[in-house]
């Protein structure tokens, strides 16, 4: 009797130990499946913006952004200008959900005047600004040199 009571409570402890080890397996095939898509997934995402800041540093790029400047300004980049310089604002990029990439241009280094640009591609394959505007401080800074040109 006493030796049926023991089998059974040893074949009980291993079914237990049996269960714990399928659990633990199950939940380790788990965690590495989950670490291995978000891996992957930072990976296509750092992938993914380091693509972007290409873009964002190409000399397409330059030229768009001296345009946008010279739009706002007309002697911009000169020493006659309001807007004298100006540095790519690389923690501001982004993808803009409506296509393209966005960001800002620090104007004169100075954070609290800025442009905002979103680069576009045309079909024939040539970046674009397709929209954007100034910050408060630079387009009152603007308005006032217009107002002092006329």
């Amino acid at each position: 009797m006493k030796k049926d009571k023991k089998e059974k409570e040893r074949a009980l402890s291993e079914v237990k130990k049996i269960k714990t080890r399928t659990l633990y397996s199950i939940l380790g095939i788990c965690l590495v499946i989950v670490i291995g898509i978000g891996g992957k997934v930072y990976m296509d995402n750092k992938r993914f913006n380091d693509e972007m800041v290409n873009v964002v540093k190409s000399g397409q790029a330059k030229q768009v952004y001296e345009k946008t400047l010279k739009n706002a300004d007309s002697k911009a980049l000169t020493s006659e200008g309001i807007i004298k310089s100006y540095k790519v604002d690389y923690d501001s990029v982004e993808h803009n959900p409506m296509g393209g990439i966005m960001l800002k241009l620090i104007i004169n280094d100075d954070n609290q005047m800025y442009i905002r640009v979103t680069l576009d591609q045309e079909e024939n394959g040539r970046l674009t600004n397709s929209s954007g505007g100034g910050s408060l401080p630079l387009e009152d800074m603007l308005e006032k040199g217009n107002m002092n040109n006329d």
